[in-house]
C-alpha cells in the first residue's frame, strides 16, 4: 500500500475511487453496493471523444449520464469480475444493464505511401491504439483492463482526404474501441463464455439461474457484536503499526495499519492484500511492532522547478499550480509507474508526455505523484546510479527463538537483492555477497524495491511502431502472466529477406550482427523470434499445434530451399520458414549466441551456438524496434 493515504483528509474516499471495495463484508452487503452502482449507471457510456464523434454521425445517441456515476458503475463491474463465482447473485443485474464503455481515437492526416497493403497499414494504427487503450484507458485502471483484455473490441473507419488519389494519400483513421465489461464480468463469475451475445447469456440464465443462485446461498454472514473485548480502545490503534487483529467474523489478520479514521481502518496484510473494515468488526488486537518514528519533512506550498529533492504532492496540489515544468513520476493504483512531463491536468484527468507519446491517466487511478528534481550533473548522476544499483530488497522471516514468555521474537530481516521467487523458496543475494535460500513457509513479508526496466518497457511499448513491407509486426500485449510484452518488426524471410531467393548460409553470429546493423536493424532476441513464430496462441509450429512434414522444409538431410517456396510454412504474423530450411542466429537471454529454427525444430526450440562460428546451415533474419 502507498503512504499516499497519509496526505488525504479522508483516506477511504481514495480507497473507493481506486476501486478497492471492502473485502470484509457480508456477501449480500457487498453485492448490494456493487449492483446498486451498476443499476445507477448506463448500459453504454461514451468517452468525451466517442460522444463527440457519434453525436456527429448518429442522430439518436442518448444523453450521457454524469461521468462519476458511469465510472463507478464500470469499476463495480470490474470488482464483480474479480470476485468470480462468489458474485453469482449479481448476474441478473449484469444481464439487465450489460454495461459497455466506448472510446474513439482519430488519427488525422495519416499518409499512406503505398508500401504493403492498405488494409495492413490501417491495421497497424488500430493495433497501436488498442494497446494504448489497454495501457491507459479513460475508464479503468490497467489491472481491470488487462483482466478484461479479451473483451476489448476494435474496429476502424477511414475518411479519404485526397479524393483523386483513392487509397493512396492522406486519410483520417477513426479507431472505435469497446470495452464489454458486462460480458467480462459474466464470464469470470459463471465460467461460461457466450461472448458479447446478450440473448445467449439471458437464455442460459433462464435455464440454469435458479440452480446457480441456490449454490451460492451458503455465504457466512458477518456477526455484529461488541466492538472490542478486554477494554481495548479502537482509538489506541496506531498508524503504521504492525498488529494481529481478531474479527467478529472469526478471521485473524496480521498486517500494517496503512490508514485510519474514527470509525474504520485499512490493514495491509503480510501477503500484500489490503483489507478495510469498520471498528464494529474488530474483536481484539495485539500490537506486534510499533510504528517507526516520524521523519522530519520540509513542507513547501509552492511547486518549483528548482526543487532539489523528490517531492510527493497530491493531485489537487499539482492541479492548483498548473502542473510541473520538470519530470513528474505518476504511480497508479496497480503499481505501474509513468515518468514524463505533464501536458495538462484538470478535475478528472492528467496527461503526461512520455518521450513523445501522450498518455492520459484518470485521477481515480492515481496513487502517488512525485516531482523529480532537475537533471543532475554528470558526476552526481554517476553517484546516484551507483547508489541505486545497490540491492534494496527486504525479506521478513519467522524467528524460531522465543522470549521469556514463550512468544516468538520479532521477525528476522534480510536485506539484499531477490534473484528468484517460486512456490517453494525465495533466493536472495545478501548485502555481504552471500546467497541465501529461504523457504516460503518461513517468509512473513516481502518488500521488493530492486530497480527494473519494467517502466522503460511500458514506455517503449506505448510508442507507435510501423514496419516496412519486407517486415511484419509482432505485437505481444501486456497482461498475461509468464509471457513477455513487446512490439517488434521482423524480416518476412531469412536473410537477404527476399522471396524466391536462397537464404545466405555459412554466416557467423558476429557477421549476422554486422549485416543487420548495415540495414539499420539488429539480430532478433530469443523471445522475439519465438513469439514471431508461435503467435499469441503459443503454437508449437508456425502453422499450429501438430507437426506436418509437408508444410515446412524439415525432412531428412535438408537441402536449403528458396525463401517462401513453402506457402504453408508461415506464422500467423507473417514470418516464412521459421521452422525448417536454415538455422537462424538469435541473441539469447544472457546475450549469448543461440540458434533457432532449422530442421526438426519447434518454435520454442533453442540450441546453443557455442562460439558463434559459421557453419554451412547457419543463417539469420533481422529485427528492429523502438
Amino acid at each position: 500500500m502507498s503512504n499516499s493515504f497519509s496526505s488525504a483528509k479522508n483516506p477511504f474516499k481514495i480507497l473507493i475511487c481506486i476501486g478497492l471495495f471492502f473485502q470484509i463484508l457480508s456477501a449480500q452487503d457487498k453485492l448490494a453496493i456493487l449492483t446498486g452502482d451498476i443499476k445507477a449507471g448506463p448500459s453504454v457510456y461514451y468517452s468525451t471523444e466517442a460522444y463527440a464523434y457519434f453525436s456527429k454521425t448518429q442522430q439518436d445517441i442518448a444523453p450521457q449520464v454524469e461521468k462519476e456515476i458511469a465510472f463507478k458503475s464500470l469499476r463495480s463491474a470490474a470488482s464483480l469480475a474479480n470476485m468470480g463465482p462468489s458474485a453469482i447473485g449479481a448476474v441478473p443485474v449484469l444481464l439487465e444493464v450489460f454495461p459497455k464503455a466506448v472510446h474513439v481515437s482519430i488519427i488525422k492526416n495519416a499518409r499512406y505511401a503505398g508500401e504493403g497493403t492498405f488494409e495492413d497499414w490501417v491495421q497497424t494504427y488500430v493495433t497501436s491504439e488498442r494497446n494504448k487503450f489497454l495501457l491507459a484507458s479513460p475508464f479503468l485502471d490497467y489491472n481491470s483492463m488487462s483482466l478484461c483484455e479479451h473483451h476489448i473490441q476494435s474496429s476502424s473507419e477511414v475518411e479519404y482526404l485526397d479524393k483523386s488519389a483513392g487509397k493512396r494519400g492522406r486519410v483520417n483513421i477513426i479507431v472505435i474501441l469497446s470495452l464489454n465489461i458486462g460480458s467480462c464480468a459474466l464470464e469470470r463469475i459463471t465460467a461460461m463464455n457466450f461472448g458479447n451475445d446478450l440473448s445467449a447469456w439471458k437464455k442460459w440464465w433462464d435455464e440454469s439461474g435458479s440452480a446457480q443462485l441456490s449454490a451460492a446461498a451458503s455465504v457466512k454472514p458477518v456477526i455484529s457484536g461488541p466492538a472490542l473485548s478486554g477494554g481495548q480502545a479502537f482509538s489506541e490503534i496506531k498508524l503504521k503499526g504492525k498488529y494481529r487483529m481478531s474479527l467478529t467474523t472469526g478471521d485473524e489478520l496480521i498486517g500494517i495499519v496503512e490508514a485510519k479514521d474514527d470509525t474504520s481502518l485499512i490493514l495491509e496484510t503480510t501477503e500484500g492484500k489490503p483489507y478495510a473494515f469498520g471498528h464494529h468488526l474488530l474483536k481484539s488486537y495485539e500490537l506486534l511492532t510499533p510504528p517507526p518514528p516520524p521523519q522530519k519533512t520540509q513542507k513547501s506550498s509552492q511547486i518549483s522547478s528548482a526543487a532539489s529533492e523528490v517531492r510527493v504532492v497530491s493531485y489537487d496540489e499539482l492541479k492548483s499550480e498548473g502542473g510541473y515544468k520538470g519530470i513528474t513520476e505518476v504511480r497508479i493504483s496497480n503499481g505501474s509507474i509513468f515518468k514524463g512531463k505533464v501536458v495538462s491536468v484538470d478535475e478528472s484527468m492528467l496527461t503526461i508526455d512520455i518521450e513523445g507519446s501522450q498518455i492520459p491517466i484518470a485521477k481515480a487511478v492515481v496513487a502517488q505523484i512525485s516531482l523529480l528534481p532537475p537533471e543532475k550533473k554528470a558526476a552526481e548522476k554517476e553517484t546516484t546510479k551507483k547508489i541505486q544499483s545497490q540491492p534494496t530488497d527486504t525479506i521478513f522471516v519467522k524467528n524460531s527463538e522465543t522470549d521469556e514468555e514463550g512468544k516468538a521474537k520479532d521477525d528476522l530481516i534480510f536485506a539484499g537483492e531477490i534473484s528468484n521467487i517460486n512456490n517453494q523458496s525465495v533466493i536472495m543475494k545478501l548485502s555481504n555477497g552471500a546467497t541465501k535460500e529461504i523457504s516460503r513457509t518461513q517468509v512473513t513479508r516481502i518488500i521488493k524495491h530492486s530497480t527494473s526496466n519494467y517502466e522503460e518497457t511500458i514506455q517503449r511499448y506505448a510508442k507507435p511502431l510501423f514496419c516496412p513491407d519486407d517486415m511484419f509486426l509482432v505485437d505481444i500485449p501486456p497482461g498475461k502472466q509468464g509471457r513477455p510484452f513487446f512490439k517488434v518488426c521482423v524480416d518476412r524471410f531469412e536473410y537477404p529477406n527476399q522471396r524466391d531467393v536462397i537464404p545466405q548460409g555459412n554466416v557467423s553470429y558476429q557477421e549476422a550482427q554486422e549485416l543487420c546493423k548495415k540495414k539499420g536493424k539488429r539480430l532478433c532476441t530469443q523471445d522475439e523470434w519465438q513469439w514471431a513464430c508461435s503467435g499469441l496462441e503459443g503454437y508449437t509450429y508456425p502453422y499450429g499445434w501438430n507437426r506436418d512434414d509437408n508444410k515446412c522444409n524439415t525432412e531428412g538431410a535438408v537441402v536449403v530451399e528458396r525463401s517462401g517456396s513453402r506457402h504453408n510454412c508461415v506464422s500467423k504474423y507473417g514470418g516464412y520458414d521459421m521452422v525448417g530450411n536454415i538455422f537462424e542466429w538469435v541473441t539469447g537471454t544472457n546475450n549469448d549466441p543461440m540458434l533457432m529454427g532449422g530442421p526438426y525444430s519447434k518454435c520454442q526450440t533453442v540450441s546453443p551456438g557455442v562460439g558463434g562460428g559459421a557453419k554451412p546451415q547457419t543463417g539469420f533474419r533481422c529485427c528492429k524496434s523502438n
